[in-house]
């Protein structure tokens, strides 16, 4: 329900309930990296090549942290950074070679705050999208998109919306306490879901109400939370 994108968050956000702090720079679109002469497949692009550039950097990303981290990740991957550059297809060759000058410029000036503006989720999501895996490097679920059309997904876009510049879990609480009418339109649409969606969403479900009514947003940050958020999101059709 709870989209939320903060610098150390790829876009890990695109859950349901409350992607709150999952701090997943990881893989998403993890791309940047000096020029580089151009590949002998540049003009039409190199699926395979670009792909398992774009895995290799989601895999080594998972275990990192912050923006830092990630900095220090991309310093030591040019040779995939040079793919995502050059060998891009047609269709995502745009995304990608504006993920990667942004991050060629953040390595340039060591700046890791440099790799959190811009489009940056979006291409980096658009991405991971295209070679068929999520941003941790794995395959994308069998499910993913199957909700997209929904009138609970539709919802879900709302609350993601509205939650997508909070920055911490007192944020997200204040947006769902002003906002309950969408929670509980939320929770009146879950008959629909496959069964291991339909178990996530009620458990956010319950971790919001049970926020607001304490007025505790402890709970929003949990792993859980933005585990079966995330999870939620790719039923939706949104990739992190």
């Amino acid at each position: 329900m709870y989209e939320h994108t903060t610098a150390t968050n790829r876009m890990v956000g695109t859950g349901l309930l409350l992607v709150l702090l999952a701090v997943g720079v990881a893989a998403c679109g993890s791309s940047s990296p000096k020029s580089s002469a151009s590949s002998p497949a540049a003009s039409t692009g190199n699926k395979t090549a670009f792909c398992n550039a774009d895995i290799a950097i989601n895999k080594a990303s998972n275990s990192v942290t912050t923006m830092a981290g990630f900095l220090a990740l991309l310093k030591g991957h040019q040779s995939d950074l040079s793919a995502l550059k050059n060998d891009g297809p047609a269709p995502i060759r745009n995304q990608a070679q504006a993920l990667v000058a942004s991050a060629a410029k953040a390595i340039a000036d060591n700046n890791p705050n440099e790799l959190n503006t811009g489009s940056g989720g979006a291409d980096g999501a658009a991405i991971d999208t295209y070679c068929g895996v999520s941003g941790s490097g794995s395959p994308l679920p069998s499910y993913f998109g199957m909700g997209k059309a929904t009138a609970l997904c539709s919802v879900n876009d709302q609350i993601n919306q509205g939650t997508s510049t909070a920055t911490d879990p007192s944020q997200v609480l204040s947006f769902l306490a002003a906002h309950q009418a969408l929670v509980n339109e939320f929770a009146s649409d879950l008959s629909n879901l496959p069964a291991m969606q339909k178990a996530e969403a009620q458990q956010l479900v319950n971790t919001a109400r049970a926020a607001i009514s304490s007025n505790n947003p402890a709970a929003l940050g949990s792993s859980t939370v933005s585990n079966d958020s995330a999870d939620v999101g790719l039923y939706c059709g949104h990739n992190q």
